[in-house]
């Protein structure tokens, strides 16, 4: 489900994410909150830099990384942490520009990168920003380079390209635009030659493509088109051996490869076909050979030999001197060595021996000599090192430490030598928004950035449109604006910027245009100008010239407009004039004119117009008038007469107009009404009734009309109600409970409908939502959560639930539905012919704040991932769009999931096969493509099939990954860090959803059903396990719910989905049936199973089965539908062997739903005409 209500901004055009909520969430197809945030994080609070691509150049090393302040961009470094720098900021402002395919040619660094001008494309830089240019963009028209793999052969760079003629060929490079060109097309016409694996060995460049006759096999080249040739069919055929792991050790070119008989193998090749062979049959049924490394002319390398699991093994290049170097981790697990390199004749890698989780690990070839090299992170935890290169003799990586997030280090090869490098992203402190004001369409507020102290800024409600409006007191220093008011589009403000003081300034937006109005004060003490308001386009404040004290000021906006409009406490002395509002064109505020103490008072513009309304408080003594508020031409304020305490009071500009509404708590005491806001005619405050402590009250003017709305923290202990908003006629606050902490809530002025939106700090902290804003419907506003210090969050309330459904085989039509059930469209992603089914999810790839629509071929197809937006109906643009999401010849079909697993506030895509593949998960980046982790959820033999969700489960704001087998394997739910791919901890995430017996498959769904700020595990039965759904508590494995979404009769199995269907926050549940069911679409509420939506997705006659999901989107104009995309052959791949990994029982399903089963009756009545017969 994607549900996007709010959203959190960090550094790309999605950290405000989306289409506007807060961005926190949870997806299956992407299943997010029912409340999701975005996040404009401006003063970044990240988890690391991420250093990845190290790359060593005359020297020095390149590597891309994220500083929290220029989003992921080039860094250079000698070595040293001083010496350590940001080489350029290609993508200017904190987007970033994801370098990648870092290569070294003759000196210079060639890379490739994504700019807004040119898109994704090739780049070069000689290690200083002016010396870092675009080369040449190839994909025209196109996100990325799917396999956007480098090799410098001899001073020219060779890549896999395409043009609008061609399809994906092989290209080369001299480092500028007209040296950059096509070497052949492989594959004539539009199709594509997927050239990947490319290696250089003396001169020759060896690399993987098709031709369309032969599938992927091995070819070489010499730059030319004539010596561009086929060097070996090692699998004869369509499928093609997909040769791998290519690596140079001693001019021979060693990879992996299968030719079909033995499953994946060692292989070797001098450029011939005679000269192509196995080095060693490792594993009869393929020992899968990967991390490949030439360690002085000994090959190294991970392999299953089928009796030690994956493991390190060596080889001299023949059979006989291939053997395993270690038992790293004993017996028949795995230690999976990975990220295999070279440092001055010693082997570092990574690797898991069961107890130290995934660590840094040497090796020099012998079984004694393959050591620990250290447990980074003390237990079974991993540190998880990553981006392994040889510097100069010092290795150098990436790990996460509790401390520093993801940082570069550094180590000897000895225990207790690793250390950090340099934490290139800092700090823990937020840029705490404040003062937030809407200014036709822009909110500007107050913001530190980190580098430029508290300044203004203003936002579009996109990160990118988050921008430094002027840096007013240059350099670190704070001008700090303050008071920001709207004066019929222009900003009013007041600031310091060093040199007079605190005075009133304005703004158009622009640096240029934002200017000093007035020294009203001359000199450096400054006016302070306070409680600027707006009355009929004049800016109304209070000011001390020095003259006449703190009085009544008004400004047209130029120096010489700006002026007193009454010394109300003649001379020297200040009547303070507060609380300013604007009535209808006249101004009310308190001031304290010496003799009648703090009273109500008006004004029309002019001295003589400035009076007093009344005297409250008879004398001298103070009213204390506060919180004034116009509610449709009445002003209602607090105000204590001395009889009846601080009450409710309310005028109409007369001193007979003036009284009291309510006294809330009799007597002298006082009730303190305070937050005053009026929505939609209706006055909403927090008060203290003596009863029930503060909390949220409303009135209509009278006193009967002025009641307790809900005593949000029961009997006498107060809720503090405060920051009251009025968003589209809706009420919005902040409220502190005991179990919650202090939070965002809502209320419609019943008790039933006020309740929290979002847990945005999970348990009892508090998140401190302030500064509640409407801005183009949406709630902009400061929170604090678990990952970051205070920013700015929004949450859109312009969504509008979309249910999506994709065919099962026998059709590949995808058809989309509001919660109503009209179809609003409908599609075939790949072309209509193609029958073999799509399964669909939802997210925000691109971050343009629009739900996508992510596409999975089913069975027939290649594995191919097509990601559409749901507004234009094309393939998105600006993220990951199209792509296989592994080998194009497997046709087993590929199941799909979304989630933002890096909180980079882009979603991220992850896919499984279906049955005949293994288990192999891959979490892609939505941004770049890049393979964020990949693993195998379950023992890699296993080739049931594995469905996907992804869901925020355990709060931290990073998304999981969470499977469940196909049928032929138990009821096995298993929930992975997004990030690592290692299994996560907690009560929920290693589980049986059903009886440990049961193996029709499990389907996997996940969003906060019960709004707690944690994604829930949903989960369907497959065939034979009747129309079964649960819901996990994923916080303590409690059952949230337990039903039958159709007849339980029905076998055919259940799909599920999640989005907030009913917009109360909750997320709601959504089922389609498995084959032999009707096109039965339902949406059940999360909260009581209420019928939320019932329809059928296509003609009732239709019994293929559906898959489903949901999200939310903006309200917009829908599409006719998008353009079919091009569907590449089918392709037939020989299956893997199964086999189902043994895993203890536990609680039976049948137990679990025994007193379900005995309630038949009543089940009759729920179910009755909504099953399917």
């Amino acid at each position: 489900m994607w549900n996007r209500p709010f959203f959190q901004s960090s550094t790309s055009p999605a950290y405000i994410d989306r289409d506007t909520v807060l961005h926190l969430e949870s997806l299956e197809d992407r299943y997010l909150l029912a409340a999701d945030f975005t996040i404009i994080d401006i003063n970044q609070t990240p988890f690391g830099s991420s250093p990845s691509e190290v790359t060593q150049v005359n020297g020095s090393f390149f590597f891309a990384a994220n500083d929290g302040l220029n989003g992921r961009e080039l860094w250079v470094s000698d070595g040293t942490s001083a010496g350590t720098q940001i080489v350029k900021d290609i993508e200017t402002g904190n987007s970033g520009s994801y370098p990648g395919d870092l290569t070294n040619v003759n000196g210079t660094l060639f890379f490739t990168a994504d700019e807004s001008t040119y898109g994704f494309s090739l780049w070069k830089s000689d290690g200083t920003s002016v010396g870092t240019q675009h080369v040449y963009t190839i994909n025209s028209g196109y996100s990325n380079f799917p396999n956007s793999v480098l090799e410098n052969v001899n001073g020219t760079l060779f890549f896999e390209g395409r043009s609008d003629s061609e399809g994906y060929e092989l290209w080369k490079s001299d480092g500028t635009s007209a040296g950059t060109m096509l070497v052949k097309e492989i594959r004539p016409g539009s199709a594509s030659a997927y050239i990947d694996q490319m290696q250089n060995v003396n001169g020759t460049l060896f690399f993987g493509a098709t031709d369309g006759s032969s599938g992927n096999e091995l070819w070489k080249s010499d730059g030319t088109s004539a010596g561009t040739e086929f060097v070996a069919e090692i699998r004869p055929g369509a499928p093609g051996s997909y040769p791998s792991q290519f690596v140079n050790m001693n001019g021979t070119l060693f990879f992996s490869a299968s030719d079909g008989s033995f499953g994946s193998q060692l292989w070797k090749s001098d450029g011939t076909s005679g000269g192509t062979e196995t080095v060693a049959i490792i594993n009869l049924t393929g020992a899968y050979p990967y991390s490949l490394e030439n360690v002085n002319g000994t090959l190294f390398f991970a392999a299953n030999n089928g009796t030690h699991g994956s493991e390190l093994w060596m080889s001299n290049g023949s059979s006989a001197g291939t053997f395993l170097v270690a038992d790293i981790q004993s017996g028949s697990g795995s230690s999976s060595p990975s990220f295999l390199t070279n440092v001055d004749g010693t082997l570092f890698f990574v690797a898991n021996d069961g107890n130290s989780g995934d660590e840094l690990w040497k090796s020099d070839g012998t079984s004694v000599g393959t050591v620990l090299v250290e447990d980074l992170n003390p237990g079974s935890e991993s540190s998880g090192p990553s981006s392994l290169s040889n510097f100069d003799g010092t290795l150098f990586f990436s790990i996460v430490s509790e401390s520093y997030g993801r940082e570069l280090w550094t180590t000897n090869g000895n225990s207790g030598g690793a250390e950090l490098f340099k934490e290139i992203n800092e700090g823990t402190s937020g840029s705490f928004p404040d003062e937030l004001v809407n200014v036709n369409g822009t909110l500007f507020f107050e913001a530190n950035g980190g580098s430029y102290g508290n300044e203004l800024w203003m936002t579009d409600g996109t990160t990118v449109g988050t921008v430094l409006v002027k840096d007013i007191r240059p350099g670190t220093s704070s001008s700090s604006p303050e008071r920001l008011a709207n004066v019929n589009g222009t900003l009013f403000f007041e600031a310091n910027d060093g040199s007079y003081g605190r005075e009133l300034w304005m703004s158009n937006g622009t640096s240029a245009g934002t200017m000093l109005v007035a020294d009203i004060r001359a000199g450096s003490t400054g006016s302070f100008p306070d409680f600027l308001v707006n009355v009929n386009g004049t800016l109304f404040f209070e000011a001390n010239n020095g003259s006449y004290g703190s009085e009544l000021w008004m400004s047209n906006g130029t120096s010489a407009g700006t002026m007193l409009v009454a010394d109300i406490r003649a001379g020297s002395g200040s009547s303070f004039p507060d609380q300013l509002v604007n009535v209808n064109g006249t101004l009310f505020f308190e001031a304290n004119d010496g003799s009648y103490g703090n009273e109500l008072w008006m004004s029309n513009g002019t001295s003589a117009g400035t009076v007093l309304v009344k005297d409250i408080r008879a004398g001298s003594l103070s009213s204390f008038p506060n919180q004034l508020m116009n509610v449709n031409g009445t002003l209602f304020f607090g105000a204590s007469d001395g009889s009846s305490g601080s009450e409710l009071w309310m005028s109409n500009g007369t001193s007979a107009g003036t009284m009291l509404v309510a006294d809330i708590r009799a007597g002298s005491g006082s009730s303190n009404p305070d937050q005053l806001v009026n929505v939609n005619g209706t006055l909403f405050f927090e008060a203290n009734g003596g009863t029930y402590g503060y909390e949220l009250w409303m009135s209509d003017g009278t006193s009967a009309g002025t009641v307790l709305v809900k005593d949000i923290e029961p009997g006498s202990y107060s809720s503090y109600p405060s920051d009251l908003a009025n968003v589209n006629g809706t009420l919005f606050f902040s409220a502190n409970t005991e179990e919650l902490g202090r939070e965002l809530w809502t209320s419609d002025g019943t008790s039933t409908g006020t309740i929290l939106v979002r847990d945005i700090f999970g348990g009892p902290q508090s998140s401190y939502p302030a500064n509640l804003t409407n801005m183009n419907e949406a709630l902009f506003f400061r929170a604090t959560d678990s990952l970051r210090g205070g920013e700015l969050f929004l949450l859109d309330l312009t969504l509008t639930p979309l249910l999506v459904t994709g065919s099962d085989q026998g059709s590949g039509e995808v058809k989309v539905f509001d919660s109503s059930g009209t179809e609003l469209y409908n599609f075939f992603p790949f072309t209509e012919p193609f029958t073999g089914g799509i399964r669909v999810a939802t997210g925000d790839i691109n971050g343009d704040g629009v739900m996508d629509i992510v596409t999975g071929a089913g069975p027939g197809g290649g594995p191919r991932v097509s990601v559409f937006d749901s507004e234009t109906g094309l393939l998105i643009t600006g993220g990951l769009a199209d792509f296989f999401a592994y080998d194009p010849s497997i046709t087993v079909g590929v199941f799909v999931a979304v989630g933002d697993v890096n909180n980079d506030g882009f979603d991220d895509i992850i896919t499984s096969a279906d049955a005949g593949g293994g288990p192999h998960i891959k979490v892609f980046n939505g941004q770049d493509g890049s393979i964020i982790t990949e693993f195998y959820a379950y023992a890699p033999t296993i080739t049931v099939g594995v469905r996907i969700a992804s869901g925020d489960v355990d709060g931290d704001g990073f998304a999981e990954v969470i499977t469940a087998p196909g049928p032929g394997g138990g009821p096995h739910v298993r929930v992975f860090d997004g990030m690592t791919g290692l299994q996560k901890e907690g009560a929920a995430t290693n589980f049986f959803a059903y009886d440990p017996a049961f193996v029709g498959g499990v389907y996997i769904a996940s969003g906060d059903v019960n709004n707690d700020g944690f994604d829930d595990i949903i989960t369907g039965a497959g065939a034979s396990g009747g129309p079964h759904v649960k819901v996990f508590d994923s916080t303590d494995f409690s059952l949230i719910q337990n039903f039958f979404a159709y007849d339980p009769s029905f076998t055919g199995g259940v799909r599920v989905g999640s989005t907030d269907v009913n917009g109360d926050f909750f997320d709601d549940i959504l089922t389609t049936p498995g084959p032999t069911g009707g096109p039965h679409t339902r949406a059940f509420s999360g909260v009581d199973l209420a019928d939320l939506s019932n329809f059928f997705a296509g003609s009732p006659t239709n019994f293929d089965g559906l898959f489903v999901a949901g999200g939310l989107t903006p309200e917009a104009d829908l599409p006719p539908g998008p353009a079919s995309s091009p569907f590449s052959s089918a392709v037939v791949v020989t299956p893997e062997d199964t086999t189902l990994e043994e895993i203890a029982p536990k609680k039976s399903w049948y137990d679990e739903v025994d007193e379900f089963y005995q309630s038949a009756e009543e089940i009759d009545k729920l179910f009755s005409g909504l099953g399917i017969e």
